[in-house]
Protein backbone atom coordinates (compact mmCIF):
# COMPACT_ATOMS: atom_id res chain seq x y z
CA UNK A 1 0.00 0.00 0.00
CA UNK A 2 2.59 2.35 0.80
CA UNK A 3 4.00 2.11 -2.86
CA UNK A 4 1.41 4.31 -4.05
CA UNK A 5 2.14 7.41 -1.93
CA UNK A 6 3.83 9.96 -3.46
CA UNK A 7 4.61 11.10 0.04
CA UNK A 8 2.43 10.78 3.52
CA UNK A 9 -0.29 12.83 4.17
CA UNK A 10 -1.83 12.41 7.85
CA UNK A 11 -4.66 14.66 7.81
CA UNK A 12 -4.92 13.48 11.65
CA UNK A 13 -5.19 10.11 12.35
CA UNK A 14 -3.53 7.19 10.62
CA UNK A 15 -1.10 5.83 13.06
CA UNK A 16 -1.49 2.33 14.75
CA UNK A 17 -1.67 0.27 17.84
CA UNK A 18 -3.06 -0.02 21.16
CA UNK A 19 -5.15 1.32 24.15
CA UNK A 20 -8.07 3.60 25.72
CA UNK A 21 -10.75 3.50 27.97
CA UNK A 22 -14.32 4.77 27.31
CA UNK A 23 -16.52 6.12 30.16
CA UNK A 24 -19.89 7.78 30.14
CA UNK A 25 -20.00 11.37 32.29
CA UNK A 26 -18.84 15.01 31.75
CA UNK A 27 -20.86 17.76 33.84
CA UNK A 28 -23.28 19.30 31.28
CA UNK A 29 -24.97 22.65 31.68
CA UNK A 30 -25.94 25.83 29.36
CA UNK A 31 -23.64 28.66 28.40
CA UNK A 32 -24.18 32.29 28.82
CA UNK A 33 -25.61 32.53 25.62
CA UNK A 34 -27.72 29.48 25.60
CA UNK A 35 -25.66 27.11 24.12
CA UNK A 36 -25.08 23.95 25.55
CA UNK A 37 -21.62 23.71 27.51
CA UNK A 38 -20.18 20.39 28.78
CA UNK A 39 -16.75 20.11 30.77
CA UNK A 40 -16.05 16.60 30.03
CA UNK A 41 -12.41 16.79 31.75
CA UNK A 42 -11.02 19.13 33.97
CA UNK A 43 -9.88 21.96 32.20
CA UNK A 44 -11.98 21.68 29.21
CA UNK A 45 -15.00 23.56 28.08
CA UNK A 46 -17.29 22.36 24.69
CA UNK A 47 -19.80 24.76 23.70
CA UNK A 48 -22.54 24.04 21.29
CA UNK A 49 -25.14 21.38 20.46
CA UNK A 50 -24.41 18.13 18.46
CA UNK A 51 -24.96 18.64 14.58
CA UNK A 52 -23.11 22.37 15.24
CA UNK A 53 -19.38 22.93 15.17
CA UNK A 54 -18.34 22.66 18.89
CA UNK A 55 -16.11 25.10 20.44
CA UNK A 56 -13.66 23.71 22.45
CA UNK A 57 -11.86 25.84 25.27
CA UNK A 58 -8.35 24.10 26.60
CA UNK A 59 -6.97 25.43 30.32
CA UNK A 60 -3.43 24.40 28.54
CA UNK A 61 -1.37 22.73 29.15
CA UNK A 62 -3.54 20.05 29.55
CA UNK A 63 -2.57 16.56 29.86
CA UNK A 64 -4.42 13.41 30.83
CA UNK A 65 -2.18 10.02 32.64
CA UNK A 66 -4.62 7.80 30.98
CA UNK A 67 -6.64 7.80 27.33
CA UNK A 68 -10.43 8.15 27.74
CA UNK A 69 -14.04 8.94 26.33
CA UNK A 70 -16.73 10.76 28.34
CA UNK A 71 -20.16 11.14 26.05
CA UNK A 72 -21.17 14.42 25.94
CA UNK A 73 -24.38 13.71 23.83
CA UNK A 74 -25.69 10.23 23.55
CA UNK A 75 -27.54 8.90 20.17
CA UNK A 76 -29.66 6.02 19.76
CA UNK A 77 -28.22 4.60 16.81
CA UNK A 78 -26.44 1.42 16.33
CA UNK A 79 -23.26 0.85 17.86
CA UNK A 80 -20.12 1.94 16.52
CA UNK A 81 -18.12 -1.42 15.80
CA UNK A 82 -14.34 -1.98 14.88
CA UNK A 83 -14.47 -2.46 11.19
CA UNK A 84 -16.62 -0.01 10.39
CA UNK A 85 -16.31 2.97 8.21
CA UNK A 86 -17.97 5.95 9.62
CA UNK A 87 -18.87 9.11 8.59
CA UNK A 88 -18.05 11.96 11.10
CA UNK A 89 -17.39 15.29 12.07
CA UNK A 90 -14.57 15.69 14.50
CA UNK A 91 -12.54 18.96 15.74
CA UNK A 92 -8.69 18.40 16.98
CA UNK A 93 -6.88 20.42 19.78
CA UNK A 94 -3.59 20.40 20.69
CA UNK A 95 -3.88 19.99 25.09
CA UNK A 96 0.01 21.89 25.38
CA UNK A 97 -1.11 24.86 23.29
CA UNK A 98 -4.94 24.46 23.36
CA UNK A 99 -4.54 25.26 19.58
CA UNK A 100 -6.91 23.72 16.94
CA UNK A 101 -4.60 21.44 14.28
CA UNK A 102 -7.22 19.37 13.00
CA UNK A 103 -11.18 20.10 11.89
CA UNK A 104 -13.07 18.52 9.40
CA UNK A 105 -15.66 21.00 9.80
CA UNK A 106 -13.24 23.57 8.66
CA UNK A 107 -13.40 21.66 5.20
CA UNK A 108 -17.39 21.87 5.08
CA UNK A 109 -18.23 18.36 4.67
CA UNK A 110 -17.96 14.87 7.14
CA UNK A 111 -15.30 12.79 6.91
CA UNK A 112 -14.99 8.95 6.41
CA UNK A 113 -12.79 6.92 8.64
CA UNK A 114 -12.13 2.82 8.66
CA UNK A 115 -12.63 2.03 12.18
CA UNK A 116 -9.58 -0.56 11.81
CA UNK A 117 -6.32 -1.65 13.90
CA UNK A 118 -3.50 -0.39 12.11
CA UNK A 119 -5.40 2.45 10.02
CA UNK A 120 -6.16 5.06 13.29
CA UNK A 121 -4.14 6.24 16.15
CA UNK A 122 -4.78 4.12 18.58
CA UNK A 123 -6.80 6.41 21.21
CA UNK A 124 -9.16 7.78 18.69
CA UNK A 125 -9.83 4.02 17.17
CA UNK A 126 -10.50 2.40 21.20
CA UNK A 127 -12.52 5.84 22.14
CA UNK A 128 -15.05 5.64 19.13
CA UNK A 129 -15.69 2.10 19.26
CA UNK A 130 -18.69 0.66 21.43
CA UNK A 131 -20.16 4.00 21.38
CA UNK A 132 -23.49 4.58 19.22
CA UNK A 133 -23.99 6.51 15.95
CA UNK A 134 -25.26 10.14 17.29
CA UNK A 135 -23.63 10.71 19.66
CA UNK A 136 -21.37 13.49 20.36
CA UNK A 137 -17.96 11.97 22.30
CA UNK A 138 -14.74 13.58 23.56
CA UNK A 139 -11.65 11.68 23.35
CA UNK A 140 -8.52 12.58 25.88
CA UNK A 141 -5.88 10.86 24.23
CA UNK A 142 -2.22 10.59 25.51
CA UNK A 143 1.23 10.77 23.38
CA UNK A 144 1.35 7.09 23.34
CA UNK A 145 -1.92 6.43 22.27
CA UNK A 146 -1.50 9.43 19.31
CA UNK A 147 1.59 9.94 17.87
CA UNK A 148 4.29 9.57 20.24
CA UNK A 149 7.71 9.76 19.59
CA UNK A 150 7.50 8.33 16.94
CA UNK A 151 5.07 11.58 15.22
CA UNK A 152 6.72 13.62 13.16
CA UNK A 153 3.80 16.07 13.39
CA UNK A 154 5.49 19.41 13.87
CA UNK A 155 3.75 20.56 10.41
CA UNK A 156 0.57 20.48 12.73
CA UNK A 157 2.20 21.67 15.76
CA UNK A 158 1.84 18.85 17.50
CA UNK A 159 5.17 17.44 19.44
CA UNK A 160 5.99 14.18 21.00
CA UNK A 161 5.02 14.41 24.12
CA UNK A 162 1.27 16.56 23.71
CA UNK A 163 -2.02 14.98 24.87
CA UNK A 164 -4.52 15.53 22.25
CA UNK A 165 -8.99 16.24 22.76
CA UNK A 166 -10.87 15.65 20.07
CA UNK A 167 -14.74 16.17 19.90
CA UNK A 168 -16.25 14.00 17.81
CA UNK A 169 -19.90 13.58 15.98
CA UNK A 170 -20.28 10.29 14.66
CA UNK A 171 -22.91 10.44 12.41
CA UNK A 172 -23.76 7.29 10.88
CA UNK A 173 -22.05 3.90 9.49
CA UNK A 174 -21.23 4.67 5.88
CA UNK A 175 -22.21 2.40 3.07
CA UNK A 176 -20.50 -1.06 3.24
CA UNK A 177 -17.81 -1.40 0.66
CA UNK A 178 -18.07 -3.55 -2.35
CA UNK A 179 -16.20 -7.24 -2.31
CA UNK A 180 -14.76 -6.93 -5.38
CA UNK A 181 -15.41 -5.15 -8.96
CA UNK A 182 -18.91 -5.51 -10.32
CA UNK A 183 -20.63 -4.32 -13.66
CA UNK A 184 -19.99 -4.58 -17.29
CA UNK A 185 -17.22 -6.24 -18.65
CA UNK A 186 -15.28 -5.24 -21.37
CA UNK A 187 -12.09 -5.96 -23.80
CA UNK A 188 -8.67 -3.76 -22.46
CA UNK A 189 -6.97 -2.61 -25.88
CA UNK A 190 -4.86 -3.85 -27.88
CA UNK A 191 -0.93 -3.72 -26.34
CA UNK A 192 -1.61 -4.10 -22.78
CA UNK A 193 -0.13 -7.55 -21.17
CA UNK A 194 -2.72 -10.31 -20.16
CA UNK A 195 -4.37 -9.86 -16.64
CA UNK A 196 -4.44 -13.17 -14.67
CA UNK A 197 -7.14 -13.94 -12.64
CA UNK A 198 -7.10 -17.02 -9.71
CA UNK A 199 -9.84 -19.39 -9.44
CA UNK A 200 -11.82 -16.68 -7.19
CA UNK A 201 -11.72 -14.21 -9.83
CA UNK A 202 -9.54 -12.01 -7.95
CA UNK A 203 -6.50 -10.45 -10.38
CA UNK A 204 -3.06 -12.01 -9.35
CA UNK A 205 -0.78 -10.16 -11.49
CA UNK A 206 0.13 -9.65 -15.06
CA UNK A 207 1.45 -11.70 -18.18
CA UNK A 208 3.06 -10.15 -21.05
CA UNK A 209 2.01 -12.35 -24.59
CA UNK A 210 3.80 -11.76 -28.52
CA UNK A 211 1.62 -8.70 -28.69
CA UNK A 212 2.24 -6.80 -25.56
CA UNK A 213 4.11 -3.03 -25.94
CA UNK A 214 7.30 -3.41 -24.17
CA UNK A 215 7.12 0.22 -22.56
CA UNK A 216 4.35 2.67 -21.82
CA UNK A 217 4.97 5.72 -23.63
CA UNK A 218 1.71 7.55 -21.84
CA UNK A 219 -0.54 6.78 -19.69
CA UNK A 220 -3.30 4.18 -20.22
CA UNK A 221 -6.78 3.74 -18.50
CA UNK A 222 -8.79 0.89 -19.59
CA UNK A 223 -11.62 -0.22 -17.60
CA UNK A 224 -12.37 -3.58 -17.91
CA UNK A 225 -15.27 -3.97 -15.79
CA UNK A 226 -17.01 -0.71 -15.95
CA UNK A 227 -19.40 -0.28 -12.72
CA UNK A 228 -22.36 1.36 -12.27
CA UNK A 229 -21.55 3.35 -9.08
CA UNK A 230 -21.38 7.05 -8.91
CA UNK A 231 -17.70 8.48 -10.30
CA UNK A 232 -15.17 9.32 -8.33
CA UNK A 233 -13.99 12.82 -7.80
CA UNK A 234 -10.57 14.57 -6.58
CA UNK A 235 -10.58 15.14 -3.02
CA UNK A 236 -12.79 11.91 -2.08
CA UNK A 237 -11.61 8.99 -0.75
CA UNK A 238 -11.20 5.65 -2.74
CA UNK A 239 -11.65 2.29 -0.88
CA UNK A 240 -10.10 0.12 -3.30
CA UNK A 241 -8.03 -3.24 -4.11
CA UNK A 242 -5.07 -3.12 -6.24
CA UNK A 243 -2.24 -5.29 -7.42
CA UNK A 244 0.80 -3.41 -8.76
CA UNK A 245 3.63 -4.76 -10.70
CA UNK A 246 6.87 -3.74 -13.05
CA UNK A 247 5.34 -3.25 -16.17
CA UNK A 248 5.09 -5.59 -18.42
CA UNK A 249 4.91 -8.83 -16.12
CA UNK A 250 7.93 -7.85 -13.50
CA UNK A 251 7.85 -8.00 -9.98
CA UNK A 252 4.26 -7.39 -8.37
CA UNK A 253 5.69 -4.76 -5.42
CA UNK A 254 2.43 -4.35 -3.92
CA UNK A 255 -1.29 -5.24 -3.79
CA UNK A 256 -4.01 -5.34 -0.90
CA UNK A 257 -5.36 -8.56 -1.86
CA UNK A 258 -3.75 -10.92 0.45
CA UNK A 259 -4.84 -9.32 3.21
CA UNK A 260 -8.10 -9.30 3.31
CA UNK A 261 -8.48 -5.76 3.54
CA UNK A 262 -9.19 -2.67 0.71
CA UNK A 263 -6.76 0.13 1.02
CA UNK A 264 -8.34 3.86 1.31
CA UNK A 265 -6.64 6.22 -0.71
CA UNK A 266 -7.55 10.07 -0.44
CA UNK A 267 -7.66 11.33 -4.47
CA UNK A 268 -5.50 14.74 -3.57
CA UNK A 269 -2.92 16.09 -5.72
CA UNK A 270 0.27 15.17 -4.29
CA UNK A 271 -1.19 12.45 -1.93
CA UNK A 272 -0.60 9.19 -4.41
CA UNK A 273 1.81 9.32 -7.52
CA UNK A 274 0.35 11.18 -10.15
CA UNK A 275 -0.31 8.37 -12.84
CA UNK A 276 -2.69 6.70 -10.09
CA UNK A 277 -4.59 9.76 -9.34
CA UNK A 278 -5.52 10.41 -12.44
CA UNK A 279 -6.21 6.72 -13.64
CA UNK A 280 -8.68 6.58 -10.37
CA UNK A 281 -10.41 10.11 -11.03
CA UNK A 282 -13.45 10.06 -13.50
CA UNK A 283 -13.96 6.03 -12.76
CA UNK A 284 -17.16 4.88 -11.64
CA UNK A 285 -17.38 2.63 -8.32
CA UNK A 286 -17.74 -1.08 -8.96
CA UNK A 287 -15.40 -0.96 -12.13
CA UNK A 288 -12.13 -2.80 -12.56
CA UNK A 289 -9.47 -0.94 -14.48
CA UNK A 290 -6.13 -1.44 -15.75
CA UNK A 291 -3.95 1.69 -15.30
CA UNK A 292 -0.32 1.35 -16.94
CA UNK A 293 1.69 4.16 -15.97
CA UNK A 294 5.02 5.91 -17.76
CA UNK A 295 7.92 6.05 -15.23
CA UNK A 296 7.81 10.45 -15.17
CA UNK A 297 4.15 9.84 -13.82
CA UNK A 298 5.34 7.40 -11.44
CA UNK A 299 8.53 7.35 -9.62
CA UNK A 300 10.43 8.82 -12.25
CA UNK A 301 14.56 8.53 -12.50
CA UNK A 302 14.35 7.95 -8.52
CA UNK A 303 12.46 5.08 -8.57
CA UNK A 304 11.35 3.70 -5.18
CA UNK A 305 13.86 1.21 -3.68
CA UNK A 306 14.49 -1.65 -3.18
CA UNK A 307 11.36 -2.52 -5.22
CA UNK A 308 10.88 0.01 -8.40
CA UNK A 309 14.25 0.89 -9.96
CA UNK A 310 14.95 4.02 -11.73
CA UNK A 311 12.91 4.93 -14.72
CA UNK A 312 10.24 2.00 -14.41
CA UNK A 313 7.03 1.67 -16.04
CA UNK A 314 4.24 0.57 -13.81
CA UNK A 315 1.20 -1.39 -14.17
CA UNK A 316 -2.02 -1.55 -11.72
CA UNK A 317 -5.67 -3.24 -11.41
CA UNK A 318 -8.20 -1.69 -9.74
CA UNK A 319 -10.96 -2.46 -8.03
CA UNK A 320 -13.10 0.43 -7.27
CA UNK A 321 -15.34 -1.09 -4.08
CA UNK A 322 -16.51 2.40 -2.43
CA UNK A 323 -16.06 6.40 -2.22
CA UNK A 324 -16.21 8.79 0.62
Amino acid sequence: MRRLLALLLVPLLFLATACGDSDDGGDSGDSADGASSTEPFNGVTVTGEPGEEPEVAVDEPFTVDETSAEVLDEGDGEEVVEGDSAVLQYTGINGASGEEFDSSWSRGEPATFPLTEGQLIPGFLDGLVGQTYGSRVALAITPDDAYGPSGGYEQLGIGEDDTLLFVVDLIEPAAKPLAMAEGTEQDPPAGLPELELDDKGVPTGFTATKDTDKTVPDLVVAPVIVGEGPELEEGQTATVHYVGQIYPDGKVFDESWTSGQPAEFPLTPGGLIQGFLDGLIGQTVGSRIIIAIPSEEGYGKEGSPPDIGPNEDLIFVVDVLAAS
